[in-house]
């Protein structure tokens, strides 16, 4: 205690020395006699007088100078900082009464001497207030006072505005003030302090001033303005303080609030009925009304309190349990401020003057404030820890969109954004029917300029806020060119939409963190009923507003209302369906309807009878609160709910009935009308039919000012209504006429639109608070998937608007697209948020698992691309449409990348579009072909070698080219040159435009010149054949991969690509002494920076390559998307579907992918084989009735790699069993007489080095051939024929000179695959006998073909299969098996008649190799074992004829040209094969005499006819043409020889004798024979007596 005593003294000595200084009145004055006396009292230890008395006095006292009081403020403020003086209930010693001592602070007086003295005392008294209130711990001081000093700080502080230092300073003390109250509302005192307090800062909000009127103000007027809205922004800061404190929690779970039960209902009902007004109120004021007239003018509030109302909105939010008492506030705080603020944004005009730029510019700003406020809102969601929780967006769709009775409010957000963002879609979510495509305009035609009526002027904007929607003077959407969204707002209205997928789409890290799954899952069938039964209502009222009647009719029908319909439920819609669509002026013409009375014979529904029609009527007046209130804001609250009909007797019923429900509810009935329910009902229908009529009259633009009605007119009329109506006594008092008529002059009664199409006034608010106490469901705890995919179901098409927005690109004639672009820039942002959006939505739908949304999400981004579709332009109007379009390669680089990402969900459809897309890439020559990096492969290179050399592949595609040109007639389009943009540039960079034709002729056979085969339509994609070309033109430039951002989204890595390029671009050199490193970018065309682009982000490679991690069903779904496009399909999308047009190249190019997809899966291809590729392979290589409606040339490039790639899947899964039967089954469709490839076999554009390649590759892997079965073997086989057969015709002048085939000739890769057949160990005892056939063929075609190299290596190769026959006779000897005796019987003759063929050669060495090994043939002990009957027949019907045959041809032939001594060669060969097979099976011949005379016989007939041969010495030009007689005695002695031997041989046999009896014997007949050979007649004697010598 003796320090505070000594501290009052030190204070009061202090105080003392202050006053001193001041005049004598003051110096010598009671207020230092009274300090003195403190100071006097402190030492002797009194303590009867409160020692703060005198401070008070000093503070109190009006004589006081500044410095004065503020000395005495200075040291009470110490006193009680340091507890000298202690606050208590009584003023005793150091005690002083809390209530005695604030209320001495606030009757502060002093007189005023000097500004900064002043303002130091108004900060000392605040501080001061300040320091009493944290001292009040329990709070026990008096809630008036507090709030009297709260007053006291706020309106000082308003006072000293243009002082930034008092404002920053006195904002402290009030928020000292909330915090101290606030956060101890629990306690003491403290709740209705605050609850004044809180009603103190909301009435500023309501009752402060808006804006003047004008649009120019002066200093005053401007200074005015200030202060208000820092009045605004200071009250709403405190709000939000004093939200935050007392709303925060006291024990870890109750808020504070909730402890002080009777005060916390006064507060919500501030904050419910007031606070929340205010804040929509103050936000709709922010609009920036234009005039076409007058100019523009700002809002009536500025952007500080705009941020401000926005941050309350967002604490409000943030609190959650004040948040489920704000249901209804936060609706039409979300519709009328929120998405108001959305769709005015997009109904800005295009500014035409100063004025309008910078209306527009503020709204820009202000709309940039709410949108930020937005994202917060939709971003920072309360589910950073719990990914479970329902998020802000959820949260808005639980409530409200699956509420019967409320707004879409959710589902509204997100269709205004996407409006924003570009999209074009309707108010229940669904895109519009006319939408143009990515790319293309999206502004509408500009016509005449805007007539709407009632536009108001400058002078019309009421501060009172009650403008209707079309006060808002933005020009129709229908009427006048609209101002594309700025950039950055388009931003942000982007991030809110990721926002909004970011909350829905996260994925709980708990999925047993759901409370109570059971009834998680019956809330979510509950909302999902409910919002089935709001889609209904919702087309009720459409319905409704085309025809009542229909509307009704429906809900009963769809049991949204029970039958029988009442008048009461009739009302619950017409009160309810206004926030769902139902149009005011049609529930005002049903109001004011008569009805149907009855008819006899009729009976119509009794919603149309003129009872119901009354009925209704009057339960729709007693919908309405009017208790307590004015009749004129009974009246102006009716009429916010509909729209006066225009007929005077519908508009009479509305208003009696009206008049009977207000009369007795109304102020008025209390004391201004009549206590009779008649004459009150009647007094107040006429008084509303009078204000009905002022209102209009005042508001009518076309009744002239003087004319309007006055004030004393209006009081006149309705003073008196008479007897009948008013009470003797009583009139309408004059000040009450009078305040009618002021309101409506200032405020005109107005029906508004409902949620972003209207603002909210008083009245309009005090309707919408009576379904304050609507019963609504429960909302779900947590987020369930059910939940998210109810959300999804209602979103994915906003949201795909609002992609296909930023993808599209507005048609401004002043933008030369083509010189903007060459950066790439134009366009960059829509495509980052393009991507951004559908790459979010993609993923969360698949997490969603919601295939069916995301199927039909992916078919229709893939549309966006603008490269499916039927086209109608050239390759080069579509190449550079898409190289323009930055967006179009966006939605390229999002289709490849969630092809890949998802390649198991996309679906037929998906894949179907995928596929399309490249190819069209493919056929504007888009996709890079030159390039095989080591992590990834372009997908014009095949990963097998090419079937063709380089040099055959470049005649191959010569021809194909030339074909083309041919069957076009060789012409260009003359339509085509037309359409295209010409130019030697053009040309370089595009290429030369596409031949076509005007006639479609249809056949490959037409012969003229003039009339072409081949009709190009306008897209001429019947010219592209070659799959895998590049573009020429174009510098192609060394592929680079892009370095990895993970932090960076695909969108913002795709920017960041064109931005380097755009740089690039720019720094280029510029002084022409570069080097062509230094030029090379620039150099490139803009298809190659494109191509390049793309190439560089997007991983082509992976559509192919991720196949192979399919499952079976997913990959058989990919495939069949393919085969699809190849045969001829659409793509379906919602209802709708889209024909696909592919060129042959991208026909090839899709077979080349196919082969490729199945050879990555050939783990798996006994699964997709069979129906699906083989049905594939079999109907499009089958030469069906269809096959040639398209020109050949159109057939090739497809056919060509549908062969090669059957091929290359054969010979890639030979090996594996249990489908190589199968594969090879196919095959035969390339050999096969109904087959295309065979009709094509003799055509310049054949098939056979591809087959005969194929079939090479397939050989050569011996060690699956040994897998192969009969079957098998067969088609293989047969194969191999087939391309012996089709070798390749060698020009030669000399048909004897033999030519040198190809390293790639059909018949050589034949014989090469014979050859390893045979000569391999390992195929020993697989191959068929059967490949004798093949051997013949192979021998055939060499023979034709001018190569008898060929022919000789087939004859070898028969030798070669005669020697492996060993092992099946030795078996078939030991067995004894006639049935294999037969087998190797018919084989054995097949290939000595094969060799016996070739002896037919016009080559004399094949001649020779054919006959000698057709003898060796004949005498090697194999034959030993062929049966007797096939052994005579191959001697006397081969053997013998072909040797006759040949040396006739030798000796006898005119055309021949002898080399003589290749004559005599052949000529013994054929004499030894006469006699040398003969005598080898003389044994076996003697056993059967009959078959050996027949031989016998046969051979002397045939030496006879040589022997008999006389040489001619004629000659032509002295050349002689038969052989000269030396030679030909050579030959006759050589057969002769022959001759003597055998008949040696027979005689030594006994076969032969001299003499016999039979003339028909074979000794009879052999001499008759040899008798008549004159050559032999000088051996005919000797051969006789050797016989008979024989004989003896």
């Amino acid at each position: 205690m003796m320090e505070a005593a000594r501290h009052i003294s030190e204070e009061a000595r202090i105080l003392l020395t202050s006053l001193r200084t001041g005049p004598p009145d003051i110096a010598h004055g009671s207020l230092v006699q009274s300090l003195i006396n403190l100071r006097l009292s402190i030492k002797q230890g009194s303590k009867k007088q409160c020692y703060v008395l005198p401070f008070l006095d000093v503070i109190r006292d009006p004589r006081a100078a500044g410095p004065h009081t503020l000395t005495a403020l200075r040291s009470l403020h110490r006193l009680l900082d340091r507890k000298s003086v202690l606050l208590s209930n009584q003023d005793e010693g150091y005690s002083v009464a809390m209530s005695n001592l604030m209320e001495g602070v606030l009757a502060c007086r002093f007189e005023q001497t000097d500004v900064g003295n002043d303002e130091a005392v108004e900060m000392a008294i605040a501080d001061l207030l300040s320091l009493i209130m944290s001292l009040d711990e329990k709070r026990e001081m008096d809630p008036v006072i507090i709030m009297e000093g709260f007053n006291t700080v706020f309106v000082t502080r308003n006072t000293f505005v243009h002082s930034p230092a008092l404002c920053y300073h006195f904002e402290v003390v009030l928020g000292a003030f909330v915090r101290h109250l606030f956060g101890s509302i629990h306690i003491g005192k403290s709740a209705p302090a605050c609850r004044m307090i809180l009603d103190f800062l909301v009435n500023q909000l309501l009752h402060t001033p808006m804006n003047l009127e004008d649009g120019t103000m002066s200093g005053s007027e401007l200074m005015a303005s200030a202060l208000h809205d820092a009045t605004r922004i200071l009250s709403l800061k405190l709000i939000q303080s004093s939200l935050r404190f007392a709303w925060e929690t006291a024990d870890g779970s109750t808020d504070k609030i909730d402890l002080v039960a009777n005060e916390k209902g006064p507060i919500l009902k501030i904050i419910q009925d007031h606070l929340c007004l205010s804040i929509l109120m103050l936000g709709q004021g922010i609009w920036a009304y234009q005039d076409p007239s007058t100019g523009a003018v700002p809002g009536m509030i500025s952007i500080r309190v705009l941020s401000e109302i926005c941050s309350t909105v967002s604490v409000l939010w943030s609190l959650p349990q004040l948040r489920s008492q704000l249901k209804l506030q936060f609706e039409n705080i979300f519709s009328g401020f929120y998405q108001r603020a959305l769709a005015l944004l997009r109904r800005l005009p295009v500014p035409t003057d100063s004025e309008t730029f910078h209306a527009n510019q503020i709204f820009d700003t202000e709309v940039e404030i709410i949108l930020e406020s937005l994202v917060d809102l939709l971003h920072l969601h309360d589910k950073s820890n719990d990914h479970c929780a329902l998020g802000a967006f959820e949260t808005l769709f639980a409530t409200y969109d699956c509420d019967l009775v409320r707004s879409d409010v959710a589902t509204g957000l997100v269709v205004e954004l996407s409006r924003c963002c570009g999209g074009n879609i309707d108010e229940y979510g669904q895109i519009m029917p006319v939408d143009p495509p990515a790319g293309m305009s999206r502004f509408p035609s500009t016509n005449s300029e805007s007539s709407l009526p009632n536009t108001p002027t400058r002078g019309s904007i009421r501060t009172t806020l009650s403008v209707s929607s079309a006060s808002f003077n933005m020009i129709s959407e229908d009427d006048a060119q609209l101002r594309y969204v700025p950039a950055h707002l388009r931003e942000l209205c982007a991030e809110a939409l990721l926002g909004i997928m970011k909350s829905l789409f996260a994925v709980p890290s708990k999925p047993s963190a759901v409370a109570s799954e059971k009834t998680s899952n019956a809330i979510l069938v509950e909302l999902e009923d409910v919002k089935k039964r709001k889609r209904l209502t919702r087309q009720a009222t459409e319905l409704f507003n085309e025809k009542p009647s229909s509307g009704i009719a429906f809900l009963l029908d769809h049991g949204i209302v029970t039958r029988p319909v009442t008048p009461k439920a009739v009302v619950t819609f017409l009160r309810n369906g206004i926030v769902l669509g139902l149009d005011k002026r049609k529930v005002g013409e049903y109001l004011g309807e008569a009805g149907k009375s009855p008819q006899a014979g009729k009976s119509p529904p009794d919603w149309e009878r003129d009872w119901f029609h009354k009925e209704t009527l009057k339960e729709y007046c007693a919908s309405f609160h009017f208790k307590g209130q004015t009749l004129l804001d009974c009246l102006r609250m009716f009429l916010t709910s509909f729209r006066l009909p225009g007929e005077a007797q519908q508009i009479d019923r509305i208003l009696q009935a009206f008049a009977e429900s207000a009369a007795l509810q109304c102020l008025e009935s209390k004391d201004i009308f009549s206590p009779d329910a008649k004459k009150a009902s009647d007094a107040a229908y006429l008084l509303s039919f009078s204000i009905i009529m002022l209102n209009t009259d005042l508001h009518n633009r076309n009744i002239r000012p003087d004319r309007k009605m006055k004030v004393e007119d209006f009081i006149k009329n309705n003073t008196d209504y008479g007897r009948d109506i008013m009470d003797s006594d009583k009139t309408f008092p004059r000040e009450f006429l009078k305040r009618i008529y002021e309101s409506i002059r200032d405020e005109e009664i107005r029906t508004m639109g409902e949620g972003a199409e209207g603002v909210m006034t008083f009245e309009r608010w005090k309707d919408i608070l009576r379904g304050d106490d609507h019963k609504v469901s429960e909302l779900p705890t947590s987020c369930s998937d059910g939940m998210r995919q109810l959300i999804a179901e209602n979103v994915w098409m906003p949201i795909l608007s609002a992609i296909r927005g930023f993808w599209s690109v507005p048609n401004d004639p002043a933008l030369d697209r083509g010189n903007l672009n060459r950066s790439g820039m134009l366009g960059s942002q829509g495509a980052r948020l393009g991507m951004d959006l559908s790459l979010s939505m993609l993923r969360g739908l698949r997490n969603l698992s919601r295939l069916d949304i995301f199927q039909d999400l992916f078919v229709r981004l893939c549309l966006c691309t603008g490269l499916i579709g039927d086209y109608t332009n050239d390759s080069v109007e579509r190449t550079s449409s898409f190289v323009e379009s930055v967006e179009r390669q966006s939605a390229v680089i999002v289709v490849i990348k969630i092809s890949t990402e998802c390649a198991d969900l996309i679906g037929l459809e998906g894949w179907k579009s995928v596929f399309s897309i490249l190819l069209e890439l493919r056929d504007l020559k888009l996709i890079v072909g030159n390039y095989s990096h080591k992590s990834r492969r372009s997908l014009l290179i095949e990963t097998d070698e090419d079937f063709l050399r380089p040099d055959t592949r470049r005649e191959w595609e010569m021809c194909v080219v030339k074909e083309c040109f041919e069957a076009t007639g060789g012409k260009k389009s003359s339509k085509a040159k037309k359409s295209r943009r010409g130019g030697f540039f053009n040309t370089l960079i595009f290429g030369p435009p596409s031949p076509s034709s005007p006639v479609n002729v249809g056949s490959p056979t037409v012969s003229s010149d003039d009339i072409p085969h081949l009709k190009l339509s306008e897209h001429g994609k019947e010219e592209l054949m070659l799959w895998d070309d590049s573009a020429p033109s174009d510098t192609e430039d060394e592929y680079t991969v892009m370095s990895n951002h993970t932090e960076l989204s695909l969108g913002s890595i795709f920017e960041k690509l064109l931005i380097q390029e755009n740089q690039t671009f720019q720094d280029g050199p510029v002084t022409g002494l570069e080097t062509f490193e230094d030029t090379q970018v620039l150099q490139m065309s803009p298809r190659a920076r494109v191509r390049k682009r793309l190439e560089i982000i997007c991983d082509f490679s992976s559509v192919l390559l991720e196949t192979r991690f399919l499952d079976i069903t997913d990959l058989k779904i990919l495939l069949k998307a393919l085969i699809d496009l190849i045969h001829g399909t659409f793509i379906m999308f919602g209802h709708s579907k889209l024909p696909i047009v592919l060129s042959p190249a991208s026909e090839a190019l899709s077979e080349v992918w196919l082969c490729e997809i199945t050879l990555k899966n050939r783990d798996r291809i006994g699964a997709i084989w069979e129906p699906m590729l083989k049905d594939h392979f079999m109907s499009k290589l089958r030469k069906d009735g269809d096959v040639f409606t398209k020109p050949l040339i159109c057939i090739i490039p497809g056919l060509e790699k549908r062969v090669t790639g059957l091929l290359r899947i054969c010979y890639h899964n030979i090996h594996r069993k249990d489908v190589n039967s199968q594969l090879l089954e196919t095959l035969e469709c390339l050999f096969s007489p109904d087959g295309i490839v065979h009709t094509l076999s003799n055509s310049s554009l054949n098939l056979n080095k591809h087959i005969a390649e194929g079939l090479w590759r397939i050989c050569r892997d011996v060690d699956a051939l040994n897998l192969i079965d009969n079957q098998g073997w067969d088609v293989l086989l047969g194969l191999v024929q087939y391309c012996a057969s089709q070798g390749e015709r060698l020009y030669s002048p000399n048909e004897e000179r033999a030519g040198v085939l190809c390293d790639d000739d059909p018949a050589l890769q034949a014989f090469r695959c014979i050859h390893l057949m045979l000569r391999s160990h390992e195929l020993r005892d697989a191959v068929p006998f059967r490949i004798v056939h093949s051997i013949r063929a192979l021998i055939k075609s060499g023979e034709q073909n001018n190569c008898p190299k060929l022919s000789i290596a087939g004859l070898d190769l028969l030798s070669l299969l005669h020697a492996r026959l060993q092992s099946l006779i030795s078996r078939s000897s030991e067995n004894k098996n006639e049935d294999d005796i037969i087998f190797w019987a018919n084989c054995w003759l097949s290939i000595v008649e094969g060799m016996a063929d070739a002896s037919n050669s016009k080559y004399p060495n094949t001649r020779q190799h054919s006959i000698s090994m057709f003898t060796d043939s004949l005498v090697d002990r194999h034959g030993q074992e062929i049966p007797m009957a096939d052994l005579c027949r191959l001697l006397n019907v081969v053997c013998l004829p072909m040797a006759q045959s040949r040396i006739s041809e030798l000796t006898q032939s005119e055309s021949m040209n002898f080399e003589k001594d290749e004559v005599m060669i052949e000529l013994e060969l054929c004499i030894s094969a006469i006699f040398k097979p003969f005598l080898h099976y003389l044994r076996r011949l003697s056993a059967n005499p009959k078959d050996l005379e027949t031989v016998w016989l046969s051979m002397i007939s045939v030496v006879s006819e040589l022997l008999n041969q006389e040489a001619e010495h004629n000659s032509v030009d002295g050349k002689s043409n038969k052989m000269s007689l030396e030679h030909l005695n050579a030959t006759k002695h050589l057969a002769a020889e022959h001759l003597r031997n055998a008949i040696t041989i027979l005689i030594s046999k006994g076969m032969i004798v001299r003499e016999t009896t039979n003339i028909d014997d074979i000794s009879s007949l052999t001499w008759t024979a040899i008798d008549k050979v004159p050559y032999l007649e000088k051996y005919s004697q000797d051969w006789k007596d050797s016989a008979t010598l024989e004989a003896d």
